[in-house]
């Protein structure tokens, strides 16, 4: 039985990526959706490549790199700063 594999098409434009393309040649945009958190002196990196839709990771919690970057639809943050009305 052969090995299919599922083709990978950017998020933002649609175009078909290449095997081994990390990033998509028609706008730039990342193709895996990896975990932001770049670790500290305290902590590691988290090295998690998270589902298509994630906006958190779902190892540690930190946003993804499609959440970060605008390319997931409905995942604003809504930041709140003491001291302003809400």
């Amino acid at each position: 039985m052969a090995d299919k594999k599922k083709d990978k098409y950017c998020v933002r434009c649609s175009r078909k990526a290449e095997d081994g393309d990390k990033y998509c040649v028609g706008c730039g945009a990342p193709l895996v959706n990896s975990c932001t958190n770049v670790g500290d002196m305290f902590t590691k990196k988290c090295t998690k490549v998270n589902r298509e839709d994630a906006a958190y990771c779902s190892g540690c919690g930190a946003p993804t790199i499609f959440h970060r970057e605008g390319l997931l639809s409905g995942t604003a943050v809504r930041v709140e700063h003491k001291g302003e009305p809400s």
